[in-house]
């Protein structure tokens, strides 16, 4: 209770810093548009109206935000859904209610856009430091110290949003009761035998259980879940379905047969969904085209004064439904690329064997040209694919775009890769981005274009930020 409690009053503290924004920027607003109509009403006037957190409160609570442990970038896409419904509800009573001359609508939207930043940075931070007051932490352990076990393990101690404390594990393998494993560089116990999880749960004061043994029968999983589910407040069970696409899934429960169905969406293979994200690169790329013919001019110049060659590099790349496609690039290499590789590779077995995984050179590249080092590290070199996207042969986000002759590499995963646009980032890129070796990268690109969801675009495109902008794994 005292964790539901903190976390309401951080999302009214976020809710007053969202309205205090959105009331600087409609007065900023004010100062630079004449036609817009004067804010004759203080900030301190907007925090009489109380009734305003609440509904942002109770719409949080609707989401199940006060009890749901979630992801960062999950519980962001469910306070948008919050968010959204409290300002519909707000503007509803503010028109409706005839309060349209004491609230300004201009502020109350300017609120529901602050919101979407300073609500899901606030429970960020605010998570970070009720877990160390021990307002937003259960103690968890992990049944099953295998490599299901350690796999989850990894996830929750890197995802510390979710407020799960690792206590260990238990596991039936002698060999690893008493012992202690790493995850993470963090040392974690093997406590003793499943079948003793009542003493350890007592003990250690556990609130909540993962099952990590997929191996078992479904008897055997059946039995020790309702065994667990006596003494524990919550069961997390991880079934074997591992390579399955389960991101956009959906449970059914059939009540009187007792049986669960999983719905599993191949979001892309909609017609609604295919024009609503070739409608959204065709809208981004329009409105960054003026920005790319400045940084051409500039950059253009800045080539054909490093090297001799043309601005640009034109390959060919394997698109949607395999048609080939001409990917164009600022030019970051020698004219003579191929002889400086061949010759560098001839003489270079580390940088032979590390071109047969990568497909790259990471730390040294002999055919790259001095503003081509500052273009890949920036990732500059890729603007010009905004071309390609506007011609529709590419997306701002998607799977990466393959030369021909890799095509007999992807296997299995070519038919699902190959069923949408390439785009200029994607998973892959903000997962390792070149750290990932090609098997890595290919099995990344089918999981997004399974798991597609308009979502799932909007997280790349904020982690690309970021990996833009720390150069991670630029080379």
């Amino acid at each position: 209770m005292a964790g539901i409690v903190a976390l309401a009053v951080l999302d009214t503290a976020a809710f007053y810093l969202s309205l205090s924004l959105a009331y600087s920027v409609r007065k900023f607003l004010n100062s630079i548009v004449a036609t817009l109509v004067p804010l004759e009403f203080s900030l301190s006037y907007f925090f009489t109206f109380w009734w305003m957190p609440v509904i942002f409160l109770v719409f949080i609570a609707y989401q199940g935000l006060y009890v749901k442990r979630l992801s960062f970038w999950d519980e962001a896409r469910e306070l948008i859904k919050a968010l959204t419904l409290a300002i519909l509800v707000i503007l509803a009573i503010v028109s409706l209610g005839r309060l349209i001359y004491g609230i300004s609508r201009l502020t109350v939207v300017l609120l529901y856009f602050c919101s979407f930043l300073v609500f899901p940075l606030a429970r960020l931070a605010g998570k970070k430091v009720l877990y160390r007051m021990n307002l937003w932490k259960e103690n968890l352990i992990i049944i099953g110290a295998g490599r299901a076990g350690m796999d989850i393990a990894k996830g929750i101690d890197g995802e510390k949003h979710l407020g799960y404390n690792i206590i260990g594990f238990l596991d039936d393998d002698l060999k690893k009761i008493g012992r202690k494993v790493v995850i993470n560089n963090r040392k974690y116990k093997v406590f003793g035998k499943i079948k003793n999880f009542k003493k350890f749960l007592s003990l250690l004061n556990i609130s909540t259980v993962i099952i990590a043994i997929p191996s078992h029968s479904v008897g055997e999983l059946s039995r020790l879940t309702n065994n667990v589910q006596k003494y524990t407040k919550r069961v997390l069970l991880i079934p074997d379905l591992k390579g399955i696409a389960l991101a956009n899934t959906e449970l059914y429960h059939l009540f009187m047969q007792q049986l669960f169905l999983l719905k599993i969406n191949n979001n892309l293979k909609s017609s609604f969904n295919q024009y609503v994200k070739r409608g959204v690169d065709l809208i981004l790329s329009l409105l960054l085209l003026p920005f790319l013919l400045l940084l051409v001019g500039i950059f253009g110049l800045l080539i054909l004064l490093d090297s001799r060659g043309p601005i640009f590099l034109m390959q060919e790349r394997v698109g949607r439904d395999r048609k080939i496609f001409r990917c164009v690039k600022f030019r970051t290499m020698y004219m003579d690329s191929d002889t400086i590789l061949e010759k560098y590779l001839k003489n270079n077995e580390e940088a032979l064997e590390e071109w047969n995984r990568y497909r790259k050179l990471r730390d040294y590249d002999p055919r790259v040209t001095r503003i081509g080092k500052f273009l890949r590290r920036t990732s500059l070199d890729e603007l010009p694919q905004i071309f390609n996207v506007f011609a529709g042969d590419m997306s701002f986000l998607g799977p990466r775009p393959y030369l021909p002759d890799e095509e007999g590499e992807m296997r299995e995963y070519g038919d699902l890769i190959l069923l949408t646009r390439p785009g200029i980032t994607g998973l892959w890129q903000v997962s390792g981005r070149n750290e990932l070796d090609f098997e890595a990268r290919v099995k990344l690109d089918a999981w997004y274009v399974l798991n597609w969801s308009l979502w799932l675009d909007i997280v790349i495109l904020c982690k690309t930020i970021r990996v833009v902008l720390s150069r991670e794994g630029a080379y």
